[in-house]
């Protein structure tokens, strides 16, 4: 069975949001958009441990959406969409 992504808090979808900007294509060493993501993150300190697990659920989300064959484009719309219902959500 497949684990569900952890849920994002609003502010931790604005950081996807901003580490998936095109802007930042060769911020990071590989040669995908996700890991010019993963990068940008690492310096903002949300990295991996250690032991190299994976604890930030934003690298939770990049690594699920790589091992899908997704693409920034696409995430990024995701993104947009899931904080365009959270401020839709909000009282006037």
């Amino acid at each position: 069975m497949i684990e569900p992504l952890p849920e994002l808090s609003t502010a931790e979808l604005e950081t996807l949001l901003a580490a998936l900007d095109p802007l930042l294509d060769g911020f990071g060493e590989g040669g995908s958009c996700l890991d010019d993501a993963s990068a940008f993150l690492e310096r903002l300190g949300i990295g991996q441990s250690d032991g190299g697990e994976t604890t930030s659920p934003l690298l939770q989300w990049l690594e699920s959406w790589r091992a899908a064959g997704g693409n920034r484009t696409t995430l990024r719309l995701m993104v947009q969409t899931l904080l365009t219902g959270r401020q839709e959500d909000l009282p006037d």
